[in-house]
């Protein structure tokens, strides 16, 4: 018989009582994190790396330098990441005295930071992307010492809303528009290679502009998010509208092939757009493929009234409506504006859409889930909703949103004028540990160099202890052979543990190494 003490975290005992959907409150300040740089900035994007840190993409108002990139990166419990940047927070003027806007973050297998959006030098706005490496600084090995500028079409505005990632490839690829004059605007796609270049493969330019009908020239176009498959290909979501009349605006989706040709396979020229159920404004933000192939997309939409409701549904892979529209409202007002802008899929293929409820004076965060089958699901919240206004502030608006791996929901937006991170429990970060075994014991929270365990006189021959990361990688394997695991050689953050005792799982829990 063997008897070890292990020191380990055990989530606290208010994780037990919270609720599915109620801010987590080991994070932050009772479950959010307001971040002021110049008092007068927003978050648009967020990621998470692999150590389970989270990273997000804005921009802050500069009082000398006007409005800059900022790319901030938070550890595991909400607090500022003083190993990145300056304090946890890099400020990037992309070009001298313009005013810059980054959408957007995802995060390279090797670590490095992508943040892209706009730059506007006064007269002229570009495509901008910029790489950081781990620790904040910029990767002179990417384009112009860390920045990619990109003219679109000459003496246009140029937007960015969405980049991403071609893994199989290393490619980069950025999604947005064109801006011609305040009612004309071209949907544009642009793929690079991983030093900053346009790749010439896609398009002979590396840019698709996504004009295909005869009559596109009379309307506003914003793509406002893709995804690339695994073979290149590129789908695209977002809106078209017909800025002179009332009531014109429709969802748009289209489809492109790795060489930036059409894919005819979805629609015969490959787009679409959609009237949802009634004659009103429509508008798609977020998309993600399903596990069958199909799309799904949510955004917002004159369902049956003359007011916003969020809405979601399923198109197939040639581009037809798969399901009816799903229909949110929030009540927040009289008339409330409510749209989805960000959504995530979680382990139990359910999906995490957020935004905001409200109109130009009074907006609240807003947070909905849904089944697998679009339904509203009503554990979720109150009736499948959470509302939030943080610090009496009247303006609260969430952009994006990420899934831990244990399956807690973490949104970035604004609140006032600074950027906000939220935190939210869901069923799986409920359970602490799914194996609470009574007789072994796990203290205390959080730990620096070691764990110990108490086994409580539970007899055993063989004993193994893994760790893994919060994404789910294997990170450490150790015989239970001493009252001590050594945690010296982890890096900081969260990580999961799963205790074997003669093969057989016996505990499973949370550990935080700082």
């Amino acid at each position: 018989m063997k008897k070890i003490t292990l020191i380990l975290l055990l989530i606290s005992s208010s994780f037990l009582s919270a609720q599915v959907g109620s801010l987590d409150v080991d994070f932050g300040d009772n479950g959010k994190v307001i971040t002021s740089i110049n008092g007068n900035e927003k978050g648009y994007g967020i990621a998470m790396q692999s150590d389970a840190k989270i990273v997000i993409a804005g921009y802050s108002n500069d009082p000398t330098f006007g409005e800059n990139f900022i790319c901030i990166r938070y550890n595991t419990d909400g607090s500022l990441d003083t190993s990145f940047g300056n304090g946890g927070i890099v400020s990037t003027d992309v070009q001298l005295g313009s005013d810059d806007r980054a959408k957007s973050v995802v995060i390279q297998n090797d670590g490095k930071i992508i943040l892209a959006g706009h730059s506007d030098n006064g007269s002229d706005r570009d495509a901008a992307i910029v790489r950081y490496n781990t620790d904040g600084s910029l990767d002179t090995s990417f384009g112009n010492g860390g920045i990619v500028l990109t003219d679109f079409e000459n003496n246009q505005q140029d937007l960015v809303n969405r980049v991403r990632i071609h893994n199989l490839t290393g490619n980069i690829i950025i999604g947005g528009e064109t801006v011609i004059n305040s009612t004309t605007s071209k949907p544009v796609l642009a793929r690079y290679t991983s030093n900053g270049s346009l790749d010439t493969s896609f398009n002979s330019t590396g840019i698709r502009l996504l004009w295909i009908t005869s009559l596109d020239y009379q309307y506003k176009f914003s793509l406002e998010d893709f995804q690339v498959k695994t073979n290149g290909k590129i789908t695209a979501i977002g809106w078209r509208d017909f800025i002179n009349l009332s009531w014109s605006s429709d969802y748009w989706a289209c489809q492109v092939n790795t060489n930036g040709t059409m894919d005819t396979t979805f629609s015969t020229d490959g787009v679409n757009t959609y009237n949802g159920s009634f004659n009103g404004h429509d508008r798609a933000f977020s998309m993600l493929f399903r596990n069958n192939g199909n799309i799904l997309l949510s955004g917002a939409g004159y369902v049956d009234d003359l007011q916003y409701d969020v809405t979601a549904f399923e198109l197939t892979s040639s581009g037809g409506v798969a399901t009816p529209y799903t229909r949110i409202e929030y009540n927040t007002q009289i008339i409330p504006q409510d749209f989805c802008y960000g959504m995530a899929e979680d382990s139990n293929n359910e999906y995490i859409l957020v935004g905001s409820s409200g109109n130009t004076s009074n907006k609240s965060i807003t947070l909905s889930r849904l089944n697998s089958d679009l339904s509203l699901d009503t554990d979720f919240g109150t009736s499948g909703k959470v509302i939030n206004n943080f610090d009496s502030n009247s303006l609260n608006e969430a952009f994006d949103v990420t899934i831990q791996a244990d399956g807690k929901i973490v949104l970035v937006g604004y609140t006032g004028n600074n950027i906000v991170v939220a935190r939210y429990e869901t069923e799986d970060s409920l359970s602490v540990e799914e194996f609470a075994n009574t007789s072994v014991s796990v203290y205390p929270n959080p730990t620096r160099d070691f764990l110990n365990i108490s086994l409580n006189n539970y007899s055993y021959n063989k004993g193994t202890i893994v760790l893994y990361s919060t994404v789910g990688s294997k990170i450490l394997e150790q015989k239970i052979d001493s009252q001590k695991v050594s945690l010296e050689e982890l890096k900081t953050g969260m990580y999961v543990y799963e205790l074997f005792l003669d093969n057989k799982l016996v505990k499973r829990g949370k550990v935080i190494k700082q």
